[in-house]
């Protein structure tokens, strides 16, 4: 029996050593890294790189008396609009959507803003009017007209020069970054609808569907996934909305 019981404590010495070493990772070399004193200068906006924003904007028909259409839109954005950001993705550096509807000089009017230098202007400019999808638009009494800014006439230079003058002059030069995104998510978003969906054949009508599909979209899923989120970056911080009450996402 007291052979039987006799335990090998080398062995078991040995043992306890290796598990502790599996489970304690031995501490790292000191590095001597020290914090910088000072942080490198940060990127400014250059005006002088050649680069302007442009708009093109499409005026949509509105009779009186009926409501604002929304659904063009999305048949602009996809089927003439996507395949110029596609083919000018490296030319374009910042762009986006905007869509307004009022009883006024501009109407119902979707637009396409991007900065680019004024070759690459010209050239979205004419893709653009020679668009089948456009024509068709214009010809059917959808689209009343398409107005482009004059690439032999820059303007707008900075990079905030079309946010609202009413914001911080940081607020306007970090803008377009963020809503570039927010408008290439829109895209997105109709192009998954449209692949995936069952719709009508006919453009218009097909459109006129994946646009309230949309609609449905955001109000299910805009709180969290845009809202929330983008309240996260933020640190969830109150934010101040129009009718002055603080809310968080």
């Amino acid at each position: 029996m007291g052979k039987q019981r006799s335990v090998p404590w080398l062995l078991v010495l040995l043992l306890g050593f290796w598990l502790g070493g599996c489970s304690v990772l031995p501490a790292g070399p000191e590095t001597g890294v020290q914090a910088p004193d000072t942080l490198p200068e940060t990127r400014a906006e250059t005006p002088g790189d050649g680069l302007y924003w442009w708009y093109v904007r499409f005026r949509m028909a509105w009779p009186e008396g009926e409501d604002a259409p929304w659904h063009p839109d999305l048949w602009l954005a996809d089927r003439v609009l996507g395949p110029v950001l596609d083919e000018e993705a490296g030319a374009l550096t910042l762009w986006r959507f905007h869509r307004r509807a009022a009883r006024d000089g501009a109407g119902r009017q979707f637009s396409f803003i991007f900065r680019a230098s004024p070759e690459t202007a010209a050239r979205v400019n004419d893709r653009i009017r020679a668009d089948a999808v456009v024509r068709w638009m214009q010809a059917d009494g959808l689209l009343e007209a398409v107005v482009f800014d004059d690439p032999a006439r820059p303007t707008r230079p900075g990079i905030g020069d079309t946010s609202d003058a009413a914001w911080t002059p940081a607020m306007q030069r970090a803008w377009p970054h963020f809503i570039m995104g927010v408008s290439r998510l829109w895209l997105e978003l109709i192009r998954e609808l449209e692949r995936d969906g069952d719709w009508p054949s006919a453009p218009e009508a097909r459109y006129a569907a994946i646009s309230e599909a949309l609609g449905t979209q955001w109000r299910n899923e805009g709180g969290h996934a845009l809202l929330h989120h983008l309240n996260a970056l933020f640190g969830y911080k109150e934010v101040q909305i129009l009718r002055r009450e603080l809310l968080r996402f």
